[in-house]
């Protein structure tokens, strides 16, 4: 048989079994290459177990040289060293001397103080001889021997590795039974097995996929061949959109049906007119006429339903100002690929229209409830705020969304489209990115309406105050700086959540000014502190990333802190690691700008998900502190106390110092101790303090107990 005589649906899944073939052989190539790797990782934990324990050894006859501990002492506690590891068969030691004479054993207690030079293993070899001769030459050695397991008669093939404490005529050595190994190796086979199994379904199904997509199309492109052939004008090319064979095949027969449909050419023409009478010529999308339309439609259907349906009016910005600069045809582009992005997120059912040069309408016939609709306008803004290339120049626009709903606001198209677009209006104006009709009703079944209100009356008339959760600095067990925290009693609702009005004023607009209150808050009490010689920590101030990449934010914070004329040294801004996934380079300008006035600046919640340090590895930052979810079990979790250790040795290799936040008990604290980490704060320490007890701890010079 040809191979032109095997359909093309065979000929697809031969391929796919020699593709299958290729990788199982690449899978036994490194199968014959896992045990090595696995007993060269078991060589470097040995290698790193005895250099660990050789390492407290020499600490010990370090003092010994000092002459604060007698020889006596120092054999007593390096056996103990090595007596400590008797628990754990994996990761023993024994302390012999360059004679070999055999100082101490964790697991054979009988060999202590006797002689092993002449010791053999079970096939005659003298390991220890050349274990000895090969440690006091090379300082270290691998060894290996035929020895049996405690409790057991059978000999094992075995691993020893020995190292020369320097500076004394020891030498610490450990080992491992190869066939302790087995399991790890056994383990990545298995592994192996299977991610080939994983690949050939995917291979399997990759090939049902391709086959489906070539053998459908050129079963449809025969079916439309028969229909024109029969006189069947209407039979439409499919996959014309396609850039391979077929794509051509079908563009190809599309045109031969052209020629064959030449005699419709005025009816299309026609068809073109109302076309333009329904559409907007630019994005192809309805126009206000038929976007009323079609709301009237479904106004229609959800009425008999009972049910309720979203009209959604998204306005950009500066539309206009790029027409009068650029012109009308970087504007029609902008508009264009802003409405392909916008189509990609929206439904099936979903309809979008520009009904203006700068408005987009959308309806959303079956999305009524209020986070879904928030959670979609935030993904709408988010792909309009994207930068879009046009000729060489990136534009990038922002906007607003107003809502309204059926029935609650209008059974009519107008009424729902006007007052989305009222709602719009109202958003740009009270800097609102999201803003629903009903709240422009001062609906007091909106509570977040209410709060913002609420929040406005509270600046206006200072109901907020600060309070202060002292940083310790762990070299000298003194507090370095002070996190200041914003917290608001109201008169009626007794204590808000910040958790609560904060992310209310980020949503409102409110959070400029709110970052504003506490810059001059934290300004003026420095004004007193340095008024009556006190002598405090820098302050830490929580910022959002919207006041920090204001423009003129710079030079309102030179204004504020010149007022009460306080040096901007005393201060420190604490930015969240989220703003890291914006403009890297912007912010970058911005730190750099910022910094030059003498502010100090920290990363706050680090390791939650959005950045790395290789992304603030250029940034001109002071500290990074790491998020609390971290800190709470890295006194119980190894995994936990490696990220946290992996982040600090990263940290102090950019220069930086480490915050830990969070800590709450006694062994974290012991714990962030040893791994070397600059600073911590938590409610063990010391909670966030109101104005005069913070003045009475610093006025107690406290200091970190050390234990």
């Amino acid at each position: 048989m040809r191979l032109s005589d095997i359909k093309i649906h065979n000929k697809l899944l031969l391929l796919v079994l020699l593709f299958v073939a290729g990788i199982s052989l690449i899978i036994s190539v490194n199968l014959s290459f896992t045990k090595e790797d696995v007993l060269r990782a078991e060589k470097k934990r040995l290698q790193s177990l005895v250099h660990n324990g050789a390492n407290q050894i020499r600490e010990l006859n370090a003092l010994v040289a000092e002459g604060q501990l007698s020889e006596q002492q120092f054999i007593v506690n390096a056996t103990n060293i090595v007596h400590s590891t008797a628990t754990n068969d994996d990761s023993y030691f024994y302390l012999i001397d360059v004679n070999g004479n055999m100082i101490a054993h964790a697991l054979s207690h009988h060999l202590e103080g006797r002689n092993i030079l002449h010791l053999k293993d079970t096939q005659g070899r003298n390991f220890v001889q050349d274990l000895l001769t090969s440690a006091v030459g090379k300082n270290e050695v691998f060894v290996e021997y035929v020895w049996p397991k405690p409790n057991e008669t059978k000999p094992s093939e075995k691993l020893g590795y020995a190292e020369r404490i320097l500076g004394t005529d020891l030498i610490l050595g450990s080992g491992l039974y190869l066939a302790d190994v087995s399991p790890l190796f056994y383990e990545r086979i298995i592994s192996y097995l299977l991610l080939s199994g994983i690949m050939l379904l995917g291979c399997v199904a990759g090939a049902m996929v391709i086959a489906r997509n070539i053998s459908q199309p050129i079963s449809q492109m025969s079916e439309t061949m028969t229909r024109l052939s029969q006189g069947d004008l209407e039979a439409q090319a499919q996959d014309t959109r396609r850039q391979d064979e077929i794509g051509h095949m079908a563009n190809t027969l599309r045109v031969f049906r052209n020629h064959l449909a030449e005699n419709r050419r005025l009816q299309k023409v026609q068809e073109q007119v109302a076309f333009l009478e329904d559409y907007d010529p630019v994005t192809r999308l309805r126009n206000r006429r038929s976007f009323s339309q079609a709301i009237d439609q479904e106004i229609t259907r959800h009425t008999a339903q009972k049910s309720e349906l979203c009209v959604l009016v998204l306005k950009f910005d500066l539309i206009h100002e790029i027409t009068i600069e650029l012109g009308s045809e970087y504007r029609d582009i902008l508009v264009s690929e802003t409405a392909k992005r916008i189509l990609n997120l929206l439904k099936a059912d979903d309809v979008l229209a520009r009904l203006s040069e700068d408005t987009f309408g959308i309806l959303l016939p079956y999305t009524n409830d209020d986070d879904t609709i928030t959670a979609q306008g935030q993904q709408l803004l988010q792909i309009l705020a994207e930068p879009i290339n046009v000729r060489d120049n990136s534009l990038q626009v922002g906007g607003r969304i107003g809502v309204s709903s059926f029935p609650d606001d209008g059974d009519s198209n107008f009424q729902l489209i006007g007052r989305a677009e009222t709602a719009v209006a109202a958003a740009k104006k009270h800097e609102r990115e999201i803003l629903f009709y009903r709240e422009l009703g001062l609906n007091t079944d909106s509570k977040n309406i209410v709060l913002w209100q609420e929040m406005q009356k509270a600046l206006e008339l200072d109901q907020f105050h600060l309070v202060f959760q002292p940083i310790f600095d762990l070299e000298r067990n003194t507090p370095e700086v002070a996190e200041v925290l914003l917290r608001w009693n109201h008169p009626e609702q007794g204590f808000i959540s910040p958790a609560h009005f904060i992310p209310v004023a980020e949503q409102s607009g409110l959070i400029s000014r709110l970052d504003a209150w506490v810059l001059e808050a934290v300004a003026r009490q420095c004004r007193r502190w340095l008024d009556r010689k006190m002598v405090v920590p820098r302050i830490a101030v929580n910022l959002s990333g919207i006041s920090f990449m204001r423009p003129d934010f710079e030079q309102s914070l030179k204004d504020i802190f010149a007022k009460y004329q306080v040096p901007l040294s005393m201060l420190e801004l604490e930015l969240t690691e989220g703003m890291l996934i914006d403009d890297l380079e912007q912010i970058t300008r911005q730190l750099t700008s910022i910094r030059k006035t003498g502010v100090s600046i920290s990363i706050d919640d680090f390791g939650t998900g959005y950045s790395s340090l290789s992304r603030i590895k250029s940034l001109d930052i002071d500290n990074v502190k790491i998020d609390r979810s971290f800190i709470e079990e890295v006194d119980l979790s190894r995994q936990h106390r490696k990220i946290v250790e992996a982040i600090i040795l990263m940290t102090h290799g950019l220069n930086l110092k480490v915050v830990a936040e969070g800590v709450e008990t006694q062994a974290q604290l012991d714990e962030l101790r040893l791994m070397g980490c600059d600073t911590v704060q938590g409610f063990f320490l010391s909670r966030p303090l109101d104005v005069e007890s913070f003045e009475q701890l610093l006025e107690q010079d406290l200091v970190i107990e050390v234990d």
